[in-house]
C-alpha cells in the first residue's frame, strides 16, 4: 500500500482530476468532491479507487455512483 500523505491545513488545494470524500463524524459519507464527470475521468485509475474506496466505507455506494454517471449520458462504464 502506498503511503498517506497528512497534512492540516487552513484551506483545499486540488490539482486537476482531484477527488475527495467528506467523512462525517458517525463514519458515514457526506459528500464526494470530484470533477465533472466525463468518459476521460471515468477511465482513470484514480476515478476507479474513487469507487473502491466508497465500497468500503458505504457498501453499495459503487453502484449507486455508477448509476449516476449514467443517468442522462448513456453507459460509461
Amino acid at each position: 500500500m502506498s503511503k498517506i500523505d497528512l497534512e492540516i491545513a487552513e484551506d483545499l488545494k486540488f490539482d486537476e482530476g482531484d477527488c475527495a470524500v467528506i467523512i462525517k463524524q458517525d463514519g458515514s459519507i457526506g459528500r464526494v468532491i470530484m470533477p465533472d464527470m466525463n468518459r476521460k475521468l471515468l477511465q482513470t485509475e484514480g476515478y476507479k479507487k474513487l469507487l473502491d474506496v466508497l465500497e468500503v466505507l458505504q457498501p453499495g455506494s459503487r453502484d449507486k455512483m455508477i448509476q449516476h454517471a449514467e443517468k442522462g449520458k448513456g453507459s460509461m462504464h
